[in-house]
């Protein structure tokens, strides 16, 4: 744990304190540091809400300035149970109620495994640390915001109450935190999605997490998918389409079920068989009766009394039709029955299908969909795939974590002789496109396995892990990429690479994941043939540098405060024409951009120009051209570009031409 970290953690037990000081009943479960500070999970009956921050932070305060140790004790599990029973744990003194969450917490302890404590003054809570060594190392802290979660981040457990904050060691620290955090605001995606009428969150009748990309976003995402086309082809990739559903044994194959069934929408039980299917078992329904209508009749016939009809007719249909005894009335319904019955048996039993929520299986499919031979490998398969993953409800998050995402996803197969090669280039892509969207800090955290996970959380081939590893080790100390490696925190078949990036304001964003997967190759039965004649199975590189429209366009608005690049502007240009004796020129102007692909509009009112130039500004268009009468005598026009004003008169075709080739090299 980073001293950031502790810093932080030690925070939380501060704020737990200073929560049992004004509500003595609180129930608390979970207190640990995150990304940006921390927070602690409670249960009260009061609800919390921000009006109550100003008394928290100054009981806070109070704890800061007494000063009090960080103790580490450990205790034994019948002592543990007993403080927890008696609900002096997570408390300041025993209580009525057993500490009900901490109580579950050291039942989950494993047997023999040791147990600690952390103690600040009468604080006494279940913690395996570290901390601090005083509470008054804490130098300057801020309550942040409250919400609500499910215990364990389940949502068939109870709803706690959620109260995060920050910690620093000065007030130096806090301050620039607190700026960055309302410039963030300010870049937020979601307010400036709305403003510029980029994406639309409908959970009435769309539902959760369903992102609608309205005209301006849909501009952006057509526009990065020409770059990845584009980028792609030169690279030697080829494209493919998949449908966004398949069967239940593909993702049974992959390795994906059961495993991954939680993060999947429930299935669709599609039976194709059900019109038959109805239709032979009511056949063999009315058969059956029909037979032992007759053979009723047979019973009762012989002086068989009531009660014992039905025994005595199954018994007759047994053995009459062992051995061959039966009238051909009855004979001819016994054997249509089932006739009936063996044709129901015989139809294909219904299929589940699911929402695909990887691209990976499919690609797969393509891959053995025809004949392979080394002379085929590298085989790069790249499409935007729209693929559907069920996120819990209380992680959605505006287009950061969504259940519908278009996906830069490719899957390239090769040689083990070819991996280097391709893998570097691989990274060599993400440079470039670094360097187009003006991303000057990132890092690339490689994740490997731990043995102790195999069998479990990854697939057990230890000899393949340890060869893939190494090969992706050696491509990134050899290419210079800036990367730190993460141990146990790989995918199930194979590590993987996570892309971080940092926009301009400094805020860390997972951009995209990069796999290598020596497995499910070899699940679906992938081969190629190899020169020597034999069957090999490719590996296979997952890759995604532009990740999900959803999560890179989000990155890009907060990157760009919403300005983006020419190219890249939902409104490239607007023309506004002072009077209305320029409007035909301006149309000329207009239609000449529009044939050229350039997004560019006319707007004409009768308000004054400022006003209209306000209104060009607050759209965030990029560039204007405003035309008026000399402006039109001269084939010319006034440029104004977003964030640098006006740019003066210039030839027409001058400024044109300067449009398309800024837009063409993508220039920032």
């Amino acid at each position: 744990m980073s001293e950031a970290e502790r810093l932080r953690h030690s925070c939380a037990h501060v704020l737990a304190t200073a929560i049992l000081k004004l509500w003595p009943d609180a129930q608390l479960a979970y207190g640990p540091a995150v990304e940006d500070g921390y927070y602690y999970d409670l249960d009260l009956k009061h609800r919390i809400t921000p009006d109550d921050f100003p008394a928290i932070e100054a009981e806070m305060k109070k704890i800061t300035k007494e000063n009090l140790v960080f103790e580490k004790v450990t205790v034994t599990r019948e002592q543990a149970l007993r403080d927890a029973e008696t609900g002096r744990l997570g408390a300041l003194t025993e209580r009525p109620e057993p500490s009900r969450f901490k109580l579950e917490n050291v039942r989950s302890i494993p047997e023999g495994e040791a147990i600690t404590y952390y103690k600040s003054g009468d604080f006494l809570d279940l913690c395996a640390g570290p901390h601090v060594m005083r509470t008054g190392n804490i130098g300057a802290f801020k309550l942040t915001s409250v919400a609500s979660a499910y215990y364990k981040g389940d949502e068939k457990n109870p709803q706690l109450q959620r109260i995060y904050g920050v910690a620093f060691k000065n007030r130096t620290q806090l301050d620039e935190w607190l700026k960055m955090q309302e410039e963030a605001k300010r870049r937020d995606h979601r307010k400036l999605g709305a403003e510029m009428g980029l994406f639309a969150m409908d959970a009435e009748y769309v539902g959760p997490g369903l992102p609608l990309w309205l005209p301006n976003g849909t501009a952006i995402i057509e526009e990065l998918e020409t770059l990845a086309k584009q980028t792609e082809f030169q690279a030697g990739y080829v494209r493919v389409k998949t449908p966004h559903i398949a069967r239940e044994k593909m993702y049974v194959t992959s390795g994906h079920l059961p495993y991954y069934a939680e993060s999947m929408f429930p299935p669709m039980n599609l039976d194709e068989c059900a019109e038959e299917r109805t239709k032979f078992k009511a056949q063999a329904e009315r058969a059956k009766a029909l037979a032992y209508e007759l053979a009723a009749a047979v019973a009762r016939k012989e002086g068989v009394i009531e009660d014992n009809v039905g025994a005595w007719v199954e018994d007759f249909l047994t053995q009459g039709s062992a051995l061959g005894q039966l009238s051909p009335a009855v004979k001819e319904a016994v054997d249509e029955a089932r006739s009936a019955e063996k044709a129901l048996r015989e139809l294909p039993m219904a299929d589940r299908y699911y929402l695909k929520a990887m691209n990976c299986p499919h690609h797969h499919r393509i891959f053995s969909a025809q004949p392979r031979s080394y002379r085929d490998m590298p085989l790069r398969l790249a499409e935007y795939g729209c693929c559907y993953r069920y996120e819990q409800s209380g992680e959605l998050f505006g287009l950061m974590r969504v259940r519908s995402l278009n996906m830069n996803d490719s899957h390239i197969y090769c040689s083990p002789e070819q991996f280097a090669q391709e893998f570097n280039a691989v990274n060599e892509m993400y440079l470039k496109y670094f360097k187009i969207f003006g991303i000057e800090k990132y890092v690339m955290r490689f994740s490997t396995h731990a043995k102790e996970g195999l069998g479990k959380k990854y697939v057990d081939q230890s000899d393949l892990w340890l060869k893939t590893e190494e090969m992706v080790r050696r491509v990134l100390k050899e290419s210079g990429i800036n990367y730190e490696e993460v141990p146990n925190e790989a995918a199930f078949y194979g590590p993987k690479i996570d892309v971080q990036v940092w926009s301009v304001i400094g805020r860390e964003f997972t951009l995209a994941t990069n796999q290598v997967d020596f497995a499910v190759p070899g699940r679906f039965g992938l081969v190629y043939r190899d020169k020597d004649n034999s069957d090999k199975t490719p590996l296979c590189i997952h890759r995604a540098p532009l990740g999900t429209h959803e999560r890179f366009v989000g990155f890009l608005i907060e990157h760009y405060a919403g300005n983006f690049p020419l190219w890249l502007a939902p409104e490239q240009v607007r023309v506004l024409p002072i009077t209305q004796d320029q409007i035909a020129y301006c149309e000329e102007i207009v239609k000449e951009l529009r044939g050229q692909y350039v997004r560019a509009s006319m707007e004409f009112s009768n308000d004054k120009l400022q006003g209209r130039i306000k209104r060009a500004e607050e759209a965030k268009a990029h560039t204007m051209l405003i035309v008026g009468g000399r402006d039109q005598a001269a084939n010319a026009v006034s440029v104004r570009v977003h964030g640098k004003g006006d740019l003066g008169s210039k030839p027409r075709a001058e400024v044109i031409a300067g449009i398309l080739a800024a837009i063409k090299e993508r220039q920032a």
